[in-house]
């Protein structure tokens, strides 16, 4: 009996150590496995990543423009003599038609009354010979003389009186006057600038527009502005353009227009033209510009696919220090590494730890 008791253990000792061998490395394996784990996680880089996703569009460039009245003239003497009246204040307010300047015209007067006298002997002569005419008591030759001296001297009073009504200089249009450059006493000359007229109940801005947004410019709509005096913003209607582009910068004048009632603006002040410079209801894609990677191609971006990094080239329109639009590469929805970039490479294992 303990022959056959022998037998067993020398029979399942083996068999029983195989199995607690199996069983300790079994344990081993799955100890292994869970200290890989975490280990593998670590060795993966961490990154922050932005979903992005198509917006609305609405871009603009700011452009510096100058600001000029609606109409504008410098008052000038057409004739050559004194003046004796200013008839307005300087930097006042003034009506179309009002008086501004009154030149002497005591000489040009004197010449007009003496030509009235002439006039009216010559009239009288006229009538007379017209009158012995019919009864054939003068020839036609006799008449006619008559009559063609009668017709100069009238010439000459039409003349006369142009002279006298520019001896009165008023103002063509309703606006701002400026300071008279002359005072009462002084001699001018033909062509002598006294003063400026500005028409400032609406004012001009006069801007270039980069020859790649000419699609963009269009007469009768709408721009924003702002001025030095305030951030608020302004709107004011495109007027009219140029024909054709300026050959030195590639850019286009544009003219706009803008309501002045209450006076605020004054021609020469600087402005700032907040131009659209995308289409309306347009949508883009806007990511921040440390996400792109500069390449002698152009630039790209890291994706986020299955937990590794996928470059992928973009194109860009726009950008600004902080942003850029994405024109082409991108889709709805996708994971855009946005820091390690340096670290990255094309298929690297990664892990977002931040989501944007």
């Amino acid at each position: 009996m303990l022959k056959d008791t022998n037998k067993l253990k020398a029979l399942f000792l083996p068999v029983l150590c195989s199995m607690l061998l199996i069983a300790c490395n079994g344990n081993k394996e799955e100890t292994q496995k869970k200290e890989a784990g975490p280990a593998a996680a670590a060795s993966k880089l961490e990154v922050d990543v932005i979903v992005v996703n198509e917006e609305s569009l609405n871009q603009e460039e700011v452009i510096v423009g100058t600001m000029s009245p609606y109409r504008e003239v410098s008052i000038v003497s057409e004739i050559a003599q004194k003046i004796i009246l200013v008839a307005f204040q300087d930097g006042g307010s003034i009506s179309k038609g009002q008086l501004l300047y009154k030149l002497n015209d005591a000489d040009l007067k004197a010449r007009l009354k003496g030509l009235n006298s002439e006039l009216k002997l010559a009239r009288l002569n006229e009538q007379r010979i017209g009158n012995l005419l019919k009864t054939e008591t003068v020839n036609q030759q006799q008449y006619d003389e008559t009559s063609v001296k009668l017709q100069s001297l009238e010439a000459q009073r039409e003349v006369l009186q142009v002279e006298l009504n520019k001896t009165e200089i008023r103002a063509p249009f309703s606006g701002k006057i400026g300071i008279s450059n002359l005072d009462p006493g002084a001699f001018v000359s033909p062509g002598t600038a006294l003063v400026s007229l500005q028409d400032q109940g609406t004012v001009k801005l006069n801007f270039s527009v980069p020859e790649k947004y000419l699609p963009l410019v269009k007469t009768g709509s709408k721009i924003n502005f702002t001025t030095t005096l305030s951030d608020q913003q302004q709107t004011a209607t495109i007027l009219a353009t140029e024909p054709g582009l300026n050959a030195q910068n590639r850019a286009l004048k544009v003219q706009a227009k803008a309501g002045n009632s209450d006076g605020k603006f004054r021609a020469g002040l600087s402005v700032k033209i907040h131009f659209p410079t995308s289409l309306k209801n347009a949508k883009a894609i806007n990511l921040p510009t440390e996400a792109l990677i500069p390449s002698g191609e152009g630039y790209s971006v890291f994706v986020l696919e299955n937990g590794v990094a996928k470059s992928k080239p973009v194109s860009i329109g726009n950008r600004t220090e902080t942003s850029a639009i994405i024109i082409s590469g991108l889709n709805n929805s996708d994971s855009v590494i946005v820091s390690n970039l340096l670290r990255l490479g094309d298929g690297m294992p990664v892990q977002a730890v931040v989501s944007k």
